[in-house]
């Protein structure tokens, strides 16, 4: 009856869960083993074993096949595959071996304690001293006798683990675990060895089975252990000066640098060379002397080859991380592995040093296209260089002698929008009075509570993320570095710069600055300063009207054209009781208090941001140089639970571009009403509100601008069957487009190929130049 009732209970329970909560949060409460229901089944299935054996009955069942049976049932893949269809099968059946053979092992291992004799029973009957002390006794000389026998391999595993720690200590140069609200911090030390066990367990393995790898080729245990510990600590030394200079750890596209080792050498003071010189000597002697003296154990030709191979086949692996569906993603995603390509230096706090290099490994940037040749992409040169002449005909003004602002502002986006969110009044109502006057409409996001520096790369480059591979996250950390050049909007500025009122470590922005040519980023704690720190409340972000008094002062600083990247910080996460003005915002929807709480604290968040924008607008309005301000929010934040995450909705945030009356007067236009865009579309719209002239690729931009349906860009589809937005809200597949609107987004996806995985042909062509 209990074995009836639990599986009846825990069929049951997804369809109650779903009824009850609209979601799956209690599916599984009768499919753990804290169950009361799987606990009286165990205490059943123990008693019934028991009586079995009491009546002698001819069947051979231990005791711990009960525990065996509860496991596997409460690991069911059959019930979580009902529960969750998105799940793989294939995924499911491999954890379930994995879990059925570690059970079995253990059972077997208890039984062999046992002795089928109740030895271990009665040896831990602690009210019989004289069992229990003289076993305690040879347990402890038996243990005693191992160390010393094993003393050296036991060391070995020490010494390897406390590798593995400091290859999580040393990538954080302060010592500290930053979390996502920018104050508070937690030890690294702490951290690591508490929270991130099981990947500081991971990182052991792997460094253990770089040791084996290692010694099973030479068979030396003390090579092999020296010369594992010093790779191992140079590779650690390395990440941790990386991360210390430019905020990221070492990627495998970088290991190539060691065949230019002569030059890096160059660079190197003589003493450090010397010092390493001699160290080696000094290693060198004491492995010779280790290997003479103290010999350890050769292995057999079995042992060696089951090592080298498994070393092989586990290393090899990691070229699967970044397939989603592949068994070794899924092992290590629901193992605590998390990528991070966000945040290269917080993944590796998070994952370790190597497992952290594992994870950038494979990262292919797009496929290539069959017909992508050198020819091809002159032909698509002059193309548009043809196409560039005839809309340059009609305009006046060049972008490089004009102020334009790309402003990306955190997580904005009016929650008045969604249909699950009610407001007792609208928070960015100067916002919208912007928005009626001048060129606006909505963004399409390619993030949900995230993903600010793909919006930054898309309206920087005009490239969007959705045809690169889906092994790439974020273009910031995974293929910019790789690229020997990258064209973004401020090439076409003899001065530009980034601000942003916080970190510059987040997304390598230091570092991808730097290769996109901005001359200066002004960040909290570079050596251009931020100015007129303001904060709102309690929150501890910088105000949006800090970043706007900034980019005023970098505005009035230079007198002829600039470009200038802008990134607020103000509403990030989290949405705390920071603001007295919450209270005016009330909430009303189908939702708990909490997500209420958070909506408010939002809304008040963003009125505040709203002001900023007013006010900012009115002082370039007085100044006397043309400035174009491009505003836009990245993603909305992840406070809504009731909206479906790959809806229209979801990804909808507010843009506008404004020009100031300087500007108009000297040929600039509002242009009308674009209601959905792309990041990508900003620079041909800034071009033609601005009225300048255009280079053959941005002539591309501007005729997928005009021609194309918006692309979807959320839409990843493994880099097939792209998706589009229509001007009515409507999802256009590729199939649907007309040949024209093929032909351009195969241009652009060609173009794209060859600036970012391709041979940069189009570098060598006038597609950039703009014809004057």
């Amino acid at each position: 009856m209990s074995i009836i009732l639990n599986i009846i209970l825990a069929f049951s329970m997804p369809y109650i869960s779903l009824r009850m909560h609209k979601n799956l949060s209690t599916a599984y409460r009768f499919n753990v083993l804290t169950s009361i229901t799987v606990v009286t089944m165990a205490i059943v299935i123990f008693i019934v074993v028991q009586k079995l054996k009491l009546l002698k009955i001819s069947i051979n069942i231990l005791e711990y096949a009960g525990l065996l049976t509860l496991l596997i049932y409460s690991n069911s893949f059959i019930i979580e595959k009902i529960v969750n269809s998105s799940v793989s099968l294939k995924v499911l059946l491999f954890k379930s071996c994995i879990v059925t053979i570690i059970i079995i092992i253990l059972g077997w291992l208890l039984s062999i304690i046992d002795k089928k004799e109740h030895l271990l029973e009665k040896k831990l009957l602690l009210n019989d001293e004289k069992l229990i002390s003289p076993w305690i006794g040879e347990i402890i000389v038996k243990i005693t006798n191992y160390i010393k026998q094993h003393k050296y391999n036991l060391l070995n595993i020490v010494i390897l683990y406390i590798l593995a720690y400091c290859s999580f200590i040393f990538m954080s140069p302060h010592f500290t675990s930053p979390h996502m609200d920018g104050e508070s911090y937690t030890s690294i030390f702490f951290y690591t060895f508490f929270i991130k066990q099981n990947m500081l367990l991971l990182n052991f393995i792997l460094y253990y089975l770089i040791y084996r790898f290692i010694y099973s080729v030479t068979n030396k245990f003390w090579l092999s252990s020296v010369t594992t510990y010093v790779i191992t600590a140079v590779a650690i030394v390395a990440d941790a000066i990386k991360i210390y200079y430019r905020s990221e750890p070492i990627f495998p596209t970088e290991v190539t640098m060691i065949s230019a080792y002569g030059d890096i050498l160059s660079m190197v003071p003589k003493v450090i060379l010397w010092i390493a010189m001699i160290g080696i000597i000094i290693l060198s002697v004491f492995i010779i002397f280790c290997e003479i003296e103290i010999p350890q154990r050769k292995l057999n030709w079995k042992s060696r080859l089951i090592s080298i191979l498994i070393t092989i086949i586990i290393f090899g692996s990691s070229t699967q991380i970044n397939h989603w569906n592949s068994i070794v993603s899924k092992w290590l995603s629901s193992y605590g592995n998390d990528p991070a390509f966000w945040n290269q230096e917080w993944g590796v706090q998070q994952n370790g040093a190597l497992q952290q290099f594992l994870n950038n490994i494979d990262t292919k940037i797009m496929e290539e296209s069959s017909d992508y040749s050198r020819k091809k992409v002159d032909e698509i040169a002059e193309k548009y260089e043809k196409q560039a002449k005839k809309i340059n005909k009609d305009r006046i003004n060049n972008l490089s002698t004009q102020t334009i602002i790309f402003n990306l502002s955190e997580s904005l986006a009016n929650p008045n929008r969604l249909k699950e969110v009610e407001l007792s009044q609208n928070p960015l109502s100067h916002i919208d009075s912007i928005k009626e006057n001048t060129t606006s409409g909505l963004m399409i996001s390619s993030g949900l509570g995230g993903g600010t520096a793909n919006m930054e790369y898309m309206t920087l480059t005009g490239l969007p993320v959705s045809n690169f591979s889906p092994t790439i996250a974020t273009p910031y950390t995974q293929v910019v570095p790789n690229s020997e050049q990258t064209l973004t909007i401020n090439n076409y500025f003899k001065k530009s710069t980034a601000i942003h009122p916080y970190r510059g470590s987040f997304y390598s922005r230091e570092v991808v600055y730097k290769k996109f040519g901005f001359q200066r980023f002004m960040y909290l704690g570079s050596k251009y300063k931020i100015k007129h720190k303001i904060k709102i409340g309690s929150n501890p972000y910088l105000s949006d009207e800090t970043a706007y008094q900034n980019t005023l002062d970098v505005i009035n600083s230079y007198k002829n054209g600039q470009f200038i990247n802008l990134v607020t910080m103000q509403n990030h996460l989290p949405y705390s009781d920071y603001y007295d003005n919450s209270g005016d915002y009330q909430v009303s929807g189908n939702m708990d208090d909490d997500e209420k709480n958070n909506i408010s604290n939002y809304s008040a968040g963003i009125s505040y941001t709203d002001k900023a924008v007013q006010k900012f607008i009115e002082q370039i309005d007085e100044i006397d140089k043309s400035i174009t301000v491009v505003f836009y929010g990245d993603h909305l934040p992840g406070i809504y639970s009731n909206i479906d995450g790959n809806s229209l909705e979801a990804r909808e945030t507010d843009y506008f571009i404004y020009s100031n009356k300087y500007a108009r007067q000297h040929g600039a236009k509002n242009l009308k009403h674009v209601k959905y865009v792309s990041p990508i579309d900003f620079i041909a719209l800034t071009a033609e509100q601005t009225n300048s002239k255009v280079s053959p690729y941005y002539a591309l931009l501007t005729e997928i601008q005009k021609e194309l349906p918006t692309i979807k860009v959320y839409a990843y589809n493994n880099g097939k069957n792209p998706v589009f937005v229509n001007k009515k809200g409507k999802t256009i597949k590729y199939k649907q487009l007309t040949k024209k609107q093929k032909r351009l987004y195969n241009d652009l996806k060609l173009v794209q190929y060859d600036l970012t995985a391709g041979n940069q042909y189009l570098y060598k062509t006038k597609f950039f130049n703009v014809n004057k």
